[in-house]
């Protein structure tokens, strides 16, 4: 799914963050699908993702999983987001045994997506889908820093100055980074955003900006 391809970062902040999609297909196994997309949720959250949701439901930060369950229906497209790669071995060891029945991508860095498939018994990558970077006027774009967080929500559902005011909040003591981190997850419906990965990139993004104390 192309919109969890544009994550920024290096391959050590990126190898331990990997978004499950469970995605039935138009033609082939759309009709009937929804109570195989349900026990594909049910089983990825039983792994522990940090993030889970549906682009029309929202995710587990706005709503809750009983409420992303019963709205599933026939093609309802799904994401479980992860921080942990020993997590994506168990699950995928799973997923294998019990065959949801509908498609399973994983986004993530190919190597290292590669080495847990082979340890669940999996073999090669059936295929894969490249980011073909940004392309423009990239001058426009907020600071990398900022990139790195407004990028985990593929959708472009975070604001660049929502997270300067929130830089600006911490740094005066008025918030903290975990509810900063929160309410950025919050703001990314499908569920896309990796908390865990989130604070770590804040604390860079803190490390960088400069407030006037006096406002």
């Amino acid at each position: 799914m192309t919109h969890s391809l544009h994550r920024r970062g290096d391959y050590e902040s990126l190898k331990e963050d990997f978004v499950v999609l469970g995605c039935p297909a138009t033609g082939v196994n759309k009709v009937g699908s929804a109570p195989k997309t349900q026990n594909f949720l049910s089983i990825c959250y039983k792994h522990g993702p940090i993030n889970l949701g549906d682009m029309k439901t929202g995710n587990i930060y706005n709503t809750t999983m009983d409420d992303i369950l019963a709205s599933v229906t026939d093609g309802t497209i799904v994401q479980c987001t992860f921080d942990n790669r020993d997590k994506i071995v168990t699950l995928m060891k799973e997923l294998k045994e019990r065959r949801p029945g509908i498609s399973v991508i994983i986004s993530g860095v190919t190597d290292v997506v590669q080495q847990c498939m082979h340890e669940a018994g999996l073999g090669p990558i059936h295929s894969l889908e490249y980011s073909l970077g940004t392309w423009g006027k990239t001058e426009r774009l907020p600071g990398y820093a900022v990139l790195k967080l407004l990028t985990m929500c593929g959708h472009a559902m975070i604001a660049s100055d929502l997270v300067g005011k929130m830089v600006r909040d911490v740094k005066r003591g008025r918030r903290t980074i975990k509810s900063c981190v929160v309410e950025m997850a919050q703001c990314c419906t499908c569920g896309n955003f990796n908390l865990t990965r989130g604070e770590k990139i804040f604390q860079d993004v803190i490390s960088t900006y400069m407030v006037n104390s006096l406002y």
